[in-house]
């Protein structure tokens, strides 16, 4: 529960309902669930009446919320009528007060008695109508606090305790305002209608923004400080002080004082409603105001214990009963060392950082190098192994060629087909040792093996070329055709097939290379006959040239239907970029 202050209103020696005795003075207390709570002071603000027509109101609050902003009012509000009020917290309760007290030069002071029986009342909030005219004798006791005279011997004693006699008020209500609402109050006579009083009061922007900033070197404490040093180091600030520096290494404060943010009426320590957070506008920490936090001659404190050089602090500040205004404070801490070292301290570490990665990466690249260079002799090595196992199986293919020949009896040409494998035998070894061979070469090769077929099997052959490219500048991988035109000749066609053709077409599409190896055999389906021993090595072939050259890919295709011959489709992707 707040801890609550009695306040004492100005100029105010009256008696309530007009029993009054010399040297009384009003006090307000908290009413709780219908009770009144005796040790529950509560300070208000408003206005004793201090000009002949100016009615007194009472708010009370457990906030300081009345100020004024108009110098002019302030110097002459002992002749002029006040009617312009200024409040900082949002919900408030207001009540007449029946007492004024009229100063009058070379005259003493004197009092007035207000009948509010015979007048009335209206509020406007922006302009618009909140209550239309009502009786102010009509009106009830405030609900939420209890107004009462006491003497100012027992309010002297300073016990919360205080003895008190009811005194004579009228709520007039509860209102809330938001920042700029402005509420305005007329009083009237019921009778002949005529104005005797109006006011407004309006919610207006208020911060914490009063304070003395201190810094003080590191060999000083905090105590030393406040004893010896204080009025030394002192920087006097107001609302436009936001930005401050201090030096690396050093503590610095904020030093609110408990009476000085603003001119209120009534006196009690201001720091009750204030509320601080560091670094971000959250987790907010109340500034004072409470009984069990050491005041240090009317001071609060927020101390900042040598900060960390080169950092930026933020100070956040509001007023725990205008949550919505903030105002925040810099504070930037210089860094121990010159500026430019600030500066170089980066650029160094970026290159520092540049030449470790340029080392790490050039340490990577080596390694991937070394990885590739092992991988392309082992693909190299492979593909030697391959090549070497075609040519035993063509040489198998060969002999059982020429054994046919023999159990024919037809010796001489059984040994000039065997004169004629050996030259072309000693040919695909020459061009099995080599990585890639010309296409032109690949095609005078392919030829030499057809024509040796035709020695056993009687069929038509046709090189179609459609394409414009000069054949001796195109690269290609030895053999590669060989499996696929053996397939076609040996297994598609068959002595049942009529005219037996074999069909091998060279297309340029692009910067793609497309051989297609066509027969009109006996076909068969793909889904039930297994590929040879010649087509399998020609697929690893493929698959290793594809790991080498992963951007020159060859992609095989093959269509074959039982009756309607076999085509096989050897694309070589960018093979002519």
């Amino acid at each position: 529960m707040k801890k609550l202050t009695l306040l004492l209103l100005w100029f105010l020696s009256v008696n309530s309902l007009g029993q009054r005795v010399a040297d009384d003075v009003l006090v307000i207390k908290e009413i709780r669930n219908g009770i009144v709570c005796e040790s529950c002071l509560v300070p208000l603000a408003g206005v004793i009446g201090t000009n002949p027509g100016q009615i007194s109101f009472l708010t009370p609050n457990h906030y300081n919320q009345f100020l004024y902003k108009d110098s002019l009012l302030m110097n002459s509000f002992t002749t002029e009528k006040l009617s312009r009020f200024y409040i900082a917290v949002g919900r408030f309760s207001l009540d007449f007060y029946p007492y004024s007290f009229i100063h009058k030069p070379l005259k003493g002071n004197s009092e007035v008695y207000w009948d509010f029986k015979k007048f009335q009342f209206r509020t406007r909030i922006n302009g618009v109508i909140k209550q239309d005219w009502t009786d102010i004798g009509s009106l009830k006791k405030d609900p939420d606090f209890y107004f009462g005279d006491a003497t100012l011997e027992a309010v002297n004693d300073h016990s919360q305790n205080i003895k008190t006699r009811p005194a004579e008020h009228y709520h007039a209500g509860t209102f809330d305002l938001r920042l700029s609402d402005s509420l305005t109050v007329e009083v009237r006579d019921k009778n002949t209608l005529a104005d005797v009083y109006h006011f407004s009061i309006t919610r207006v922007y208020s911060v914490p923004d009063y304070f003395n900033f201190v810094e003080f070197s590191s060999d000083k404490s905090f105590e030393e400080i406040l004893n010896t040093e204080i009025n030394k180091a002192r920087t006097e600030q107001g609302p436009q002080a936001t930005h401050f520096e201090i030096k690396g290494g050093h503590s610095a404060f904020l030093r609110f004082a408990d009476d000085e943010q603003y001119y209120f009426f009534g006196r009690i320590p201001r720091n009750s409603g204030i509320e601080y957070a560091l670094d971000k506008p959250e987790n907010w920490k109340p500034l004072g105001g409470r009984k069990d936090l050491k005041f240090t001659n009317g001071y609060t404190y927020i101390y900042l214990d040598k900060p960390k050089p080169g950092k930026t602090l933020k100070v956040f500040l509001r007023y725990r009963h205008q949550p919505e205004s903030i105002h925040e404070v810099t504070i930037d801490v210089t860094p121990l060392h010159p500026g430019w070292i600030d500066t170089a301290l980066p650029v160094i570490g970026i290159i520092v950082l540049a030449l470790l990665a340029i080392f790490i990466q050039k340490q990577r690249h080596k390694r991937q190098l070394a990885r590739l260079d092992r991988k392309k002799s082992e693909i190299e090595n492979q593909l030697q192994l391959l090549s070497g196992q075609l040519n035993p199986h063509f040489l198998f293919n060969s002999l059982n060629a020429v054994q046919s020949l023999i159990r024919q009896d037809d010796r001489e040409a059984a040994n000039q087909y065997i004169t004629e494998v050996a030259t072309f035998m000693r040919t695909i070894m020459d061009s099995g040792r080599k990585e890639l061979v010309s296409l032109a070469e690949e095609i005078a090769i392919e030829e030499k093996y057809i024509v040796l077929e035709q020695k056993r099997k009687a069929f038509t052959y046709t090189f179609r070329i459609e394409c414009g490219n000069e054949l001796s500048s195109i690269d290609f991988p030895p053999l590669l055709l060989q499996p696929i035109i053996e397939n076609s000749i040996r297994h598609g066609l068959a002595e049942s097939v009529r005219d037996p053709t074999l069909t091998i077409t060279i297309r340029c599409d692009a910067t793609d290379l497309v051989v297609a190896i066509a027969d009109n055999g006996i076909g068969y389906d793909p889904l039930v006959k297994a590929q040879g021993h010649g087509l399998s090595l020609t697929g690893k072939r493929i698959a290793l040239i594809n790991e080498k050259l992963p951007a020159m890919r060859i992609i095989v295709q093959t269509q074959s239907s039982p009756g309607a011959g076999t085509t096989t489709e050897i694309r070589l992707l960018k093979w002519l970029s």
